[in-house]
């Protein structure tokens, strides 16, 4: 069972946090104190939601346990909810940049049981079982990866070069093809995407995540380009590796269908409340819906280059999260 770390003095905010994980099928680590936390965060147990309270014990809060938590590799992208007794935006500014995810209100049931949900719905768009073809040829590197796909119920062959590739392909179906860009021969991954989508259907349709330890946009729009459906830089985490396969297994629903162009504000009314043009792009990808991870992914920026953009947006237009930020700007559309 999946589950979520609980920080706060309270037994009885504590049980409560407990009652909405297990009713979301998951299962709630609570702590009650720092040490407990520390604790926790310092073992391997894996979490999918981190929720803290800023009140933890007289003189402690719970910003250093954001920062402890963010030095740790694998819990780098967790997801974080601050907890706050009053509406602060300095407190608020100052937990996005120890690395909170969201604040909310104590008081605000409703948004605390849409964080648990939302978690516990992540992790249920688990990949099908299937195969792999991984093109890679450094070793460590490639046991990583075998190692995170078969936690995921996949099968995994692994070759070093395009060549190599190719031949699997005439061997066996695959689910999705993950292929590094430098390999061993003359031929590089790139000309393995050319490959594949040269095939004939339905191979030629099969999804590729094409990784890479260059981070440059030509490499990027280049394999983008001929057909691959996303690009990873390496190093890279664990999870954003596992978000990745999902979404280009399971493509996301547009959420442009869900909320038509003509309810969202347009990039000159973000500019006028005093947004940069960056700003205003992401602040109108939070009013559609759009998570921080596919924020990163859409406009080919990291995922912490959007939490600070995220944190400049919420303390210039006076809101805590996005729940205020829909709330008080959607009703201002078509006025």
């Amino acid at each position: 069972m999946n589950s979520i770390l609980c920080i706060d003095p309270s037994p009885s905010f504590c049980a409560s946090l407990s009652d909405l994980a297990n009713d979301s099928g998951l299962r709630a680590v609570l702590c009650h104190d720092v040490d407990q936390a520390r604790t926790q965060l310092d073992g391997t147990q894996p979490f999918i939601l981190m929720i803290v309270s800023n009140e933890i014990a007289a003189g402690e809060t719970g910003l250093p346990l954001l920062q402890h938590a963010r030095r740790q590799g694998r819990r780098a992208t967790m997801p974080i909810a601050y907890i706050m007794a009053e509406r602060d935006l300095e407190l608020a500014r100052d937990a996005f940049q120890a690395g909170a995810t969201e604040v909310v209100l104590r008081t605000d049931d409703e948004l605390i049981r849409h964080f648990i949900l939302e978690a516990a719905n992540s992790v249920q768009k688990s990949l099908q079982a299937g195969r792999v073809l991984l093109v890679e040829d450094e070793n460590c590197q490639a046991e990583h990866l075998q190692e995170i796909c078969l936690h995921q119920g996949l099968t995994v062959d692994r070759c070093i070069s395009m060549e190599e590739g190719v031949e699997r392909l005439h061997q066996a179906e695959y689910q999705i093809a993950i292929i590094d860009i430098l390999l061993k021969g003359l031929n590089s991954g790139l000309t393995l995407v050319r490959h594949i989508r040269q095939l004939p259907p339905p191979r030629s349709l099969m999804p590729i995540l094409v990784i890479s330890g260059f981070e440059d946009a030509a490499r990027r729009v280049e394999a983008l380009r001929i057909g691959a459906d996303d690009f990873l830089a390496k190093p890279f985490a664990e999870e954003e590796f596992l978000w990745r396969l999902q979404r280009i297994c399971q493509p996301r629903p547009g959420h442009d269908a869900e909320m038509p162009k003509t309810a969202i504000p347009d990039l000159a009314f973000w500019q006028q409340q005093g947004l940069s043009s960056r700003e205003s792009e992401i602040c109108e990808a939070l009013i559609r819906g759009l998570n921080d991870k596919q924020i990163a992914h859409d406009f080919n920026i990291s995922f912490w280059t959007v939490r600070t953009h995220i944190t400049k947006i919420f303390t210039k237009l006076g809101v805590l999260n996005r729940r205020e930020l829909m709330a008080r700007h959607l009703p201002n559309l078509g006025t």
